[in-house]
């Protein structure tokens, strides 16, 4: 019996099914809406996502917050007590304030248990690319590599985990900073929809500027087929925020591109979704390695 679990966030976006059948538990993180909180669970909310977009398509103004230090205490502390240690793979320091959270507790709970290890590690991803360095460190688990093995090749493989995305409003990106005013005016007027992706230390930036969203979908098949890892992706992820059809366009244009066929498609969650916006499309695979 493995005698460690892997704890993440729910930044993650991981379906549940997949989180349960990897023995994954997930941090909520909170969505803050009109007054009221609510706990984002793996890839959707209290309220439901449809009820989420719905929401941000009416402009209704929506926040994040991430989970205070008793929040992880209350799911690191039961791991201990049951005599295992625990390997936090939580969302990208560059992006949210979670990881640094997470990292408090655990220095609080080791004083309390000397004996036990809690390492945390910064996965410097997030949605369904933090999904799939913790898919590629549970596989690793399940053959039995110690819980050193799984942090040093979470450590290794983050760097490489891509995530590349376009957003069809740019009105979320402007809201949060990662675009100007004058750039979201000038876009939206001409039909401009940025392709993005996350640089090495995980912070978002502009790779191109697609004239029209088929182009933007063009582009992410085209960027993948140049720079993907054939031995390492075996499976890929395709995340939506409420736009079903063209994330399986999407999967499909990959699928025929690269040859891959073990896709695996799910929602943006509230979390991401709340910064992005509705209708925003992503993929995430494992890129080459560096020469």
């Amino acid at each position: 019996m493995s005698n460690y679990s892997i704890i993440t966030d729910t930044a993650c976006d991981m379906p549940k099914a997949a989180a349960d059948k990897m023995h994954i538990s997930a941090v909520p993180l909170k969505v803050i809406t009109g007054g009221n909180s609510f706990d984002s669970v793996l890839s959707s909310l209290e309220i439901g996502n449809d009820s989420f977009y719905d929401l941000l398509r009416r402009g209704v103004n929506v926040k994040t917050a991430s989970p205070s230090i008793d929040d992880f205490i209350r799911y690191f502390k039961p791991v201990l007590d049951n005599g295992k240690d625990v390997l936090y793979i939580g969302f990208s320091s560059a992006l949210s304030g979670t990881f640094n959270v997470a990292r408090i507790a655990a220095e609080e709970l080791k004083e309390d248990y000397p004996e036990r290890k809690i390492y945390c590690v910064d996965s410097l991803c997030a949605c369904m690319g933090q999904s799939l360095l913790l898919y590629h460190c549970a596989a690793m688990k399940k053959n039995g590599a110690s819980i050193e093995e799984v942090r040093n090749q979470a450590e290794s493989l983050k760097g490489r985990i891509q995530h590349w995305f376009t957003p069809d409003d740019l009105h979320f990106l402007k809201r949060g900073g990662r675009i100007s005013a004058t750039a979201a005016a000038v876009g939206s007027v001409m039909n401009i929809k940025p392709v993005l992706a996350t640089d090495e230390s995980g912070k978002i930036k502009v790779m191109y500027k697609a004239r029209g969203r088929k182009y933007a979908i063009a582009k992410l098949v085209q960027q993948m087929a140049e720079n993907y890892s054939p031995e390492e992706n075996d499976t890929v992820f395709v995340a939506h925020a409420d736009c079903a059809d063209e994330a399986n366009l999407l999967a499909r244009s990959i699928t025929k591109s690269c040859g891959i066929s073990n896709i695996m498609i799910t929602e943006i969650g509230p979390v991401l979704g709340a910064h992005c916006g509705p209708d925003t499309l992503a993929l995430f695979y494992v890129g080459k390695e560096k020469e």
